[in-house]
């Protein structure tokens, strides 16, 4: 009897542990792959590992099912305060779910989908720019008509930060001369909260302000770097190369209204009344390198300015102005028939010194026509330059010509009013002896007016002087014997 009883209670036994092992796998079909048994899966996407404070990534959810299914949703949860722009909804109804919670994201596809059906959506997802860093998480499901709401496998986790600052500054002024005090001002962005300025391109830092102020003692050409550094989120280093210029000072220049070239870097002293083109050039001038500023301007005549320099002077500018008339600083206009009137400004008050410059020089041109509406040879063009209250003369040379123009170059000791012009109009006159009040024969310079100096003659010139003054003697011979003739 007793054996009986342990029999029955051992099949109990045996009983209750098959119950308990089919509800175990009940339980595990259930809640470890809830995707196969419902016969959907889906699996998630995220373009970055890591995205910074107001920039965005891109989610791609894939879903596929091996059954008939209908009313396909899925929903994605976002942190609060990101924004979703929709990318691709493969024909679902999209919407934002704001009756429970405002960043519940909802897509629904109305038709039915057949077993190995697909499904996919892409949607970018913006960080705000204020944010506590940190890592985030996105969540989701899918369910259907009779099917409970699936988890969505794949990534989910992304990390929000800031970015390291991105380094930039200015500086006021950037050239001047020595003593150069300079204000910097830090224009990075993304927050740092140190900076480390070079201020002379030496690798040693020389501030560690946010906006410093220094002063170059020396002349020359300086390399600013400017590091900007978050001590959370990295740094950025910013340099601009040959970025402050430093000059020597120089003295002004004194005497008279046309001396070394003032007003090239702060306007011009002329009226601007007179002036009918002015034309502006910059280059950088350093010692030892040979200076050049070349004019295009359709009536500018003068082509080119070039010197050697002396000293480092960086940017400089120079003016060429056209004028309508002679320059209303000199005194006087230029000796002769003018073409030209002109100024040239280089630099500063005082830049075209001896001191400062040399092998100066100026190539310019002289139109045909004008020369042959006046009767003028092409030889006879002198430059010349006012200083010390009068004109003078530089020395000219004919260098080339065109169908339109000739060229020329003139030597200077320095920039200031200047004039084109032939000092004496040299065209050819068929001369008769010529007589003074009295009806006496006067002499041959007399006749012809000044001579022109400085311009050796020609040998028909001579020649032809020569036989004018054959004439006057052969004259003067006649007349002496006539006289005593009639004395005797």
């Amino acid at each position: 009897m007793k054996t009986t009883e342990i029999l029955k209670v051992k099949k109990r036994i045996k009983f209750s542990y098959l119950i308990v092992s089919f509800m175990f796998v009940l339980f595990l079909a259930g809640t470890i792959i809830p995707a196969s048994a419902s016969g959907i899966e889906a699996s998630r996407e995220i373009s970055a590992e890591k995205v910074y404070a107001g920039g965005n990534f891109t989610v791609t959810v894939h879903i596929l099912t091996d059954q008939y299914i209908e009313a396909l949703t899925l929903d994605e949860n976002l942190p609060e305060e990101w924004t979703v722009s929709r990318t691709e909804n493969d024909g679902a109804t999209f919407q934002s779910t704001e009756t429970f919670k405002e960043s519940t994201l909802e897509w629904i596809w109305v038709e039915s989908l057949q077993a190995g059906g697909e499904k996919t959506v892409v949607y970018r997802v913006t960080v705000p720019s204020v944010i506590e860093p940190g890592n985030f998480t996105i969540s989701g499901n899918v369910s259907a008509y009779s099917v409970s709401a699936i988890p969505i496998a794949g990534a989910s986790e992304i990390i929000a930060t800031y970015s390291p600052p991105k380094a930039d500054f200015s500086a006021s002024p950037v050239s001047g001369t020595v003593p150069l005090k300079v204000q910097f001002r830090d224009l990075s962005t993304g927050n740092p909260d140190s900076w480390k300025w070079d201020f002379d391109g030496n690798g040693s830092i020389d501030s560690l302000d946010k906006n410093p102020v220094w002063t170059y003692e020396t002349t020359g050409t300086y390399t600013v770097t400017l590091r900007a550094i978050n001590t959370t989120y990295g740094n950025d280093s910013k340099t601009k190369t040959g970025y402050i210029t430093v000059t020597e000072k120089t003295a002004s220049s004194g005497g008279s209204s046309g001396g070394s070239g003032g007003g090239g870097g702060g306007g011009s002293p002329e009226s601007s009344r007179n002036v009918e083109l002015k034309e502006i050039s910059n280059e950088q001038i350093f010692k030892g390198t040979h200076a050049c500023y070349t004019f295009k301007g359709d009536t500018n005549e003068i082509i080119t300015i070039e010197f050697d320099p002396k000293k480092n002077f960086g940017k400089t500018t120079a003016i060429v102005e056209m004028l309508k008339n002679t320059s209303t600083i000199v005194k006087e206009p230029a000796p002769g028939t003018v073409y030209k009137n002109l100024n040239i400004w280089v630099g500063n008050s005082g830049f075209s010194s001896s001191e400062n410059l040399e092998n100066a020089r100026i190539s310019f041109r002289v139109n045909r026509t004008w020369l042959s509406e006046n009767g003028i040879g092409e030889s006879a063009i002198i430059l010349y330059r006012y200083s010390d209250n009068t004109w003078n003369a530089l020395p000219t040379s004919l260098k080339g010509e065109d169908e339109n123009y000739f060229y020329f170059t003139a030597e200077t000791p320095g920039f200031s009013p200047f004039a084109i012009a032939d000092p004496e109009n040299t065209q050819l006159l068929e001369i008769t002896p010529a007589r003074d009040g009295g009806n006496n024969l006067v002499g041959a310079e007399e006749a012809s007016g000044k001579k022109r100096e400085g311009t050796p003659a020609s040998e028909e010139e001579k020649e032809y002087v020569s036989g004018i003054g054959i004439l006057f003697a052969a004259t003067g011979v006649l007349t002496s014997y006539s006289v005593l003739k009639k004395r005797r």
